[in-house]
């Protein structure tokens, strides 16, 4: 027997996060509700803030009041990494909650432990590490200490983290907003970067799939990086957009509308 009627499952994808929040829009005016959240590194911000009843219109003001991942100040700490003390104080600015428990809907977090190279799934104790685990991109930011353990972000061993609600709900939605396509150059180190992340990430995103009863996956993300500061809204709009027309395809209801 499902203990939950409807799970939603959100991937990382740092800046692309703006494409969640497009999909979900759509997905509320369709009418859409949902029980339990999984999320990994930005899907665990989304998530945590969809768990507090946020929308998706309001996740988007507060994105762009942060500045969105301008939020994680870039200055280095004295181990060689990138601070996330920005990040760590607009998280306590905007969640309330400081733990798992105090959540009205329940969120469970992927993390990647550093000791034993394996994912970690949190759905209990301190909130805000848990999420600066999960968004802790490696060669970035220092891993978060958690326990007597460290964490790195949730999308190397589990970016699509359906596993914990595997068989849980009697509908399980997942959006992936790293979609990979076939490209015809790859230029640049940083661009190549990207790409090989990408690549070892969707290869763990693939195991998710089958477990999913809806899967929504915006093509054209494809076309947007990591840190695409400067399109977020037509990021939105991409996310908007595809589940507007996947709803239609399949002959779903729902209101029209974007922001």
């Amino acid at each position: 027997m499902s203990s939950w009627k409807t799970g939603l499952v959100l991937s990382g994808g740092a800046a692309k996060g703006y494409a969640h929040a497009g999909v979900l829009q759509a997905l509320y005016e369709a009418g859409f509700q949902f029980d339990v959240i999984s999320g990994a590194s930005v899907g665990s911000i989304i998530g945590a803030l969809l768990c507090e009843g946020r929308t998706p219109k309001e996740i988007v003001e507060i994105f762009d009041k942060e500045k969105n991942f301008n939020l994680v100040k870039f200055r280095f700490s004295t181990t060689g990494f990138f601070k996330s003390d920005g990040l760590k104080a607009a998280l306590e600015r905007h969640i309330k909650a400081r733990s798992f428990e105090e959540l009205p809907i329940p969120l469970i977090i992927s993390t990647s432990e550093m000791n034993t190279g394996r994912v970690r799934y949190f759905s209990k104790g301190p909130l805000i590490d848990v999420i600066l685990a999960s968004c802790a991109i490696p060669l970035l930011f220092a891993p978060i200490q958690i326990g007597d353990n460290f964490y790195v972000d949730g999308g190397l061993t589990d970016n699509l983290p359906a596993t914990p609600l595997n068989g849980q709900c009697e509908r399980l939605v997942g959006i992936n907003i790293n979609p990979i396509t076939p490209v015809d150059k790859v230029i640049g180190f940083m661009e190549t970067v990207e790409r090989v992340m990408n690549i070892a990430i969707y290869n763990n995103v693939a195991k998710s799939i089958p477990m999913l009863d809806i899967y929504l996956e915006p093509h054209k993300m494809q076309a947007y990086h990591l840190f695409s500061l400067d399109k977020t809204r037509e990021m939105f709009e991409v996310g908007y957009a595809y589940t507007v027309e996947w709803l239609r395809d399949r002959a779903v209801g729902f209101g029209g509308g974007g922001i």
